[in-house]
């Protein structure tokens, strides 16, 4: 029983990666070739160029399209030309049928307020006039046909008078009858005749209008269907220079060449040769571009360990690769959701974990993507803590007891309180003090006590069956001593460790197996060791072999 320093740990295996890993793959539509390619292996710096492939097709290609791109400009302008020409034909006829519709208005206020009041006056006037001449003559006539009673006249005369006044009275009727026709016909026809007038040059402009907005219209689709015409056009031209800037791949950052070789197509299982001549389809990976000067490491921790780590924890890390050598690193980031185990293994619950290496770079650059790497993240590293191995430890019915050896010199049965355990050593919490010794391995030594211990505490928890298991990494099993081997196989192994009994009484569901919910805490802890075809559950041969690994 001793005090010194206590290292808490987790064992787990992943596999290293690049932290920052780019991949150029083929962006040309289609398939082409590789012209020329860096050799695998080669450092290279960002904006360096790593593989061209042949864009001899796409720049005639190219070419072709420029011509189709320059003829749908030309058409483009030209529609435009056209717009503006019918805007200006627009503005004229429309301002011309205005103009008649003007002179339409003007047209009939003229005659309605200026023509037919003349007329009327000048037809009034003339009525006028002929009833004074009427008057006039008819006066005549009365004094020459006195002068002629009188023998002053003659009658020549008269007849004379006579006929003046008829012409007077002719001349008054055709007055009147043109004055009657200009107020009940002329005005009413040429009034009419004014309104429609005017009525239809309004109905000019609106045609007009409507003309030159349905005009506008066309020549406006028709530059928007040029317009179309020419982006696409000119989209496909930036295609054609993408795909031939595509052609050349440029290294994104700074990192080693590694070829990227694929299987070949479904019918053929040849891999892939990335060299140049080489055939590349699109989006195929041609090289990927890790950084070796930082790298990390990918590891998966099952759900029963994911409770001890967290963010920021320190690991050590040894590389198969490089077996006598250890790398440092810091957990970087874990997963707040576990992957799905794949079938059988489908209840199996992992968490993603990345590490990263914090050791300088010359000493990370020899390190290459894809090695395997065993990972001890370090959960805990107290110092003075009370501690004894963990062989010295059993436990029965779920409590803990250790043989300590008391001032007599004899061993004496104690039970104590433990708290956390790495690959060798168990804290202890309550139970033995510091200085004292324990005996190492007491279920072999004291395997009638421990029975007693057993059935004792099995009778006061009303269970036949009690749970005799050592804490993870005990020591092996030994052979009951004095007894043949033959005779020994009979029964249970020596120490009472029955697995058929323990499963049968752990086994809640009926099943025989052991599921992780069923299993008690100390089992727990080393569940997935003793799990070894990691299908969930514990069955009795795995079981039984747990403490040979032990």
């Amino acid at each position: 029983m001793e005090r010194g320093p206590f290292l808490v740990s987790l064992s787990v295996q992943g596999n290293l990666d690049s932290q920052s890993n780019a991949t150029l793959s083929s962006a040309v539509e289609g398939t082409t070739t590789i012209i020329s390619i860096v050799p695998e292996g080669t450092i290279v710096e960002a904006g360096d160029i790593v593989c061209e492939l042949d864009s001899s097709s796409l720049r005639e290609k190219a070419k072709q399209q420029e011509i189709t791109v320059t003829q749908a400009d030309a058409a483009l302008a030209q529609a435009i030309e056209a717009l503006e020409i019918q805007k200006k034909q627009n503005e004229s006829d429309i301002a011309a049928a205005e103009l008649k519709w003007d002179l339409a208005k003007l047209d009939l206020e003229m005659y309605t307020k200026g023509e037919y009041p003349q007329l009327e006056k000048q037809l009034n006037g003339s009525v006028a006039l002929a009833e004074e001449e009427l008057l006039r003559v008819q006066e005549n006539q009365t004094f020459t046909q006195e002068q002629v009673k009188k023998g002053y006249r003659t009658q020549n005369e008269l007849d004379a008078a006579r006929i003046a006044v008829k012409q007077a009275e002719l001349k008054l009727q055709g007055a009147r009858e043109e004055l009657k026709v200009l107020v009940d016909f002329t005005k009413r026809r040429t009034e009419a005749e004014l309104k429609a007038n005017d009525k239809e040059f309004e109905l000019e402009l609106e045609r007009t209008k409507l003309k030159a907005r349905a005009a506008q219209t066309q020549y406006e689709k028709d530059v928007e269907a040029r317009k179309l015409t020419y982006e696409v056009e000119l989209e496909r031209f930036e295609d054609n220079k993408a795909q031939i800037e595509a052609c050349i791949l440029k290294a994104p950052q700074k990192g080693e060449v590694v070829y990227a070789s694929m299987s070949g197509s479904r019918r053929s299982s040849e891999p892939v040769n990335i060299e140049e001549g080489a055939t590349i389809r699109e989006r195929q990976a041609i090289i990927n571009l890790p950084d070796v000067t930082q790298m990390k490491v990918d590891c998966r921790i099952h759900e029963s360990l994911i409770g001890s780590v967290r963010k920021g924890l320190p690991a050590r890390i040894r590389i198969d690769a490089y077996p006598g050598q250890y790398f440092n690193g810091v957990i970087k980031t874990v997963s707040s959701v576990p992957m799905a185990g794949s079938w059988p293994n489908t209840d199996l619950r992992e968490y993603s974990t990345e590490i990263h290496l914090t050791d300088e770079v010359e000493k990370i650059r020899k390190l290459r993507p894809g090695l395997t790497a065993q990972v001890e993240i370090l959960v805990d590293n107290r110092q003075d803590v009370l501690q004894v191995p963990v062989q010295s430890i059993v436990t029965v019915a779920g409590q803990q007891f250790s043989f300590v050896i008391n001032q007599q010199g004899r061993p004496e049965r104690r039970e104590v309180k433990i708290g956390e355990s790495n690959q060798s050593h168990v804290e202890i919490l309550d139970g033995i003090e510091a200085g004292e010794q324990v005996v190492l391995n007491p279920q072999s030594r004291f395997e009638d006590e421990i029975n007693e211990l057993k059935a004792e505490l099995a009778s006061e928890n009303g269970d036949g069956l009690s749970d005799l298991q050592t804490p993870p990494d005990s020591q092996e099993e030994e052979k009951p001593k004095g007894k043949p081997e033959k005779e020994a196989a009979k029964g249970p192994p020596a120490g009472g460790f029955d697995p058929a009994a323990i499963i049968s009484r752990l086994d809640k569901d009926g099943d025989g197996k052991i599921s992780k919910e069923e299993a008690p805490a100390q089992m727990k802890e080393r569940f997935d060791s003793m799990d070894t075809d990691k299908d969930g559950k514990i069955s009795k041969a795995e079981f039984s072999a747990a403490p040979r690994k032990r």
